[in-house]
């Protein structure tokens, strides 16, 4: 697909994604070779049976280690998720080295080689992806984006376009629902449209044929009926084609299967879960009073009530006069060890317990407040659809989104996580967990503003 560049140049292709790909597996090679040299002085009179063995094999750990986390995806999102996905695989790849050497007792792996190859494996792969990245943005040039929707969707959608690194997008105009013949004018001078959800469906088929026609990419942010039609297939009643949508309700066999998923997972995460609790509890007590564990009430599968363990992060009853609130970026309530807790994950710790008592999944959508639920399924009615599924420690709006998110983005992702899931899917998720716990502004808390759009009266 073609774009216009800034100089009005058109720009076509991209690099392809084997060819990514086989420069990843030969950098990790190579770091790995220079590791040998770098740590023994050279090669003569070594044994390299057990290296020969283990290049092939570290070839394809890489590709599909690699293609999990995400980096042979479109990146749209700026550079850092992909810092943090490598750094993820690279540790990843470590570790199947380690185990390589354990397996096959290949010794002669001195211990230098596995805390030298990493950092030139991540030396290399990041300088790598630099110069992809820069390569894609110059065949691409900065996408001339047209924004089309109601004005609180644009405003939410702009403010997350205004996050991207700067050469990825600039927004050239921005048509609201009524003012739609305007789109004809604007599109020619566009390289790509973003629909914000608003807009019916007969106008939506208008911009998105306009957009084929033109040779324009286009985006849409989905509404519950397009994220089911992701999973549906076409079939005809006679002989007219039809749209069968799939029912959305989880199979005996899927819950069997998730249920060993989880147990395995969660008895394989306590072993060292146990240990860094009792040390973690020590400076929750130390730190501030009041209990160690905090147990509040949330709603899970099918919409049953449950008690949620988690680490306390806040004040003793730090909701004793406000209510039910959300945290803020820079709320008072928590704690020093807390905030700590927060950005690191480890206050989910004891939701291993849940899951080996049944009531959640390792990965699943959040499990929220029966007050928040009350709110959220009257402002948005699909909104329970998410209980069709257990809840989760983790989750796609958790890796996909950040915990300032607003409500209806993280009902998307969780929306299409009920109409698709599988173990594949949890894996990568899974996966993907890995990454987000280095990113911090995953773990902040809304922002003054937002909280104002979410302050309801109790009732």
């Amino acid at each position: 697909m073609g774009f216009k560049n800034n100089g009005g140049r058109v720009k076509t292709g991209s690099i392809p994604r084997w060819l990514v790909a086989l420069v990843d597996i030969s950098l990790v090679n190579l770091g790995l070779y220079f590791a040998f040299v770098f740590v023994t002085g050279d090669l003569q009179g070594f044994q390299l049976e057990p290296l020969f063995l283990l290049l092939p094999l570290l070839s394809v750990v890489t590709v599909l280690l690699f293609s999990n986390l995400g980096l042979y995806s479109r990146q749209l999102s700026g550079f850092m998720p992909v810092v943090r996905s490598l750094v993820t695989g690279v540790i990843g790849l470590a570790l199947f080295s380690v185990l390589f050497a354990f397996w096959t007792r290949a010794f002669i792996f001195q211990q230098g080689v596995f805390l030298a190859a990493p950092l030139i494996q991540l030396a290399l792969l990041t300088g790598w992806r630099i110069l992809y990245w820069r390569l894609e943005l110059w065949i691409h040039g900065q996408k001339k984006l047209l924004v089309i929707g109601s004005t609180e969707e644009v405003e939410q959608a702009l403010d997350k376009l205004m996050r991207l690194p700067r050469g990825v997008f600039e927004v050239i105009k921005v048509i609201g629902p009524g003012r739609i013949e305007e789109f004809s004018q604007w599109l020619p001078r566009s390289d790509a449209v973003m629909i914000t959800g608003s807009l019916e469906l007969e106008q939506k088929n208008r911009v998105i044929r306009e957009c084929f026609d033109q040779n324009r990419e286009g985006f849409i942010v989905p509404n519950l009926y397009e994220i089911i039609l992701t999973r549906a297939m076409i079939t005809q009643v006679h002989d007219t084609p039809v749209v069968e949508c799939r029912d959305m309700q989880v199979s005996f066999s899927q819950l069997f299967s998730k249920r060993i998923f989880d147990l395995t997972a969660a008895l394989v995460m306590a072993i060292p879960a146990i240990p860094l609790l009792l040390v973690l509890s020590i400076l929750i007590k130390a730190t501030s009073p009041g209990p160690v564990i905090f147990a509040q009430e949330r709603v899970g599968f099918r919409n049953r009530i449950f008690t949620l363990y988690k680490l306390r992060t806040m004040i003793d009853d730090a909701e004793g006069e406000s209510g039910p609130v959300f945290t803020t970026e820079e709320d008072d309530r928590v704690t020093p060890v807390g905030r700590f807790l927060r950005a690191t994950r480890l206050d989910e710790l004891p939701q291993i317990y849940n899951v080996l008592k049944g009531d959640v999944s390792i990965v699943g959508p959040r499990p929220e407040r029966p007050y928040f639920v009350n709110i959220f399924a009257e402002e948005m009615p699909e909104y329970n659809l998410r209980h069709l599924v257990k809840p989760g420690i983790t989750g796609l709006a958790q890796v996909a989104g950040y915990y300032a998110t607003n409500t209806r983005d993280k009902l998307r992702y969780d929306l299409y996580y009920v109409s698709d899931h599988s173990l594949l899917m949890d894996f990568r998720i899974l996966l993907l967990t890995i990454p987000t716990l280095f990113n911090r502004e995953a773990a902040r808390g809304l922002s003054k503003e937002a909280v104002g759009r979410l302050t309801w009266p109790k009732s």
